[in-house]
């Protein structure tokens, strides 16, 4: 009995994680070689980046959520970055904030450009 409340609070911990960043849009500056205005759009289990000034398609991920760690996994985009290439960053959601901060990425184009990084939430 014991085991099934504990994989029912597990579930529940972990439906709860991935419902902060489902269906939410985040705006912020990147520095690439200019700064571009983009927009972070969290689907059920997709990222998909954005130039907020033409609405072009930048990048496509797959995410995943587990504590605080968020891992991205390239679909498709402009970056050098294999698909093979996993990126685990922490995240924190405070208010209309999220936080993403590098602790590992195998894509160091991913890296470079999202290692520290403030978002806003959009509408």
């Amino acid at each position: 009995m014991k085991k099934i409340i504990f994989a029912l609070i597990v579930i529940f911990i972990s439906l709860n994680l991935h419902a902060q960043l489902e269906n939410t849009k985040w705006k912020t500056t990147l520095q690439t070689d200019q700064a571009i205005d983009v927009i972070f759009n969290f689907s059920a289990d997709t990222l998909d980046v954005t130039n907020a000034g033409d609405n072009s398609d930048i990048e496509a991920m797959n995410y995943n959520l587990a504590d605080t760690v968020l891992t991205l996994r390239k679909l498709y985009g402009q970056s050098e970055c294999d698909t093979a290439a996993l990126g685990k960053y922490s995240y924190k959601i405070n208010g209309n904030e999220l936080w993403m901060k590098l602790i590992s990425d195998d894509c160091e184009d991913r890296a470079n450009v999202i290692r520290d990084i403030k978002l806003e939430k959009s509408e």
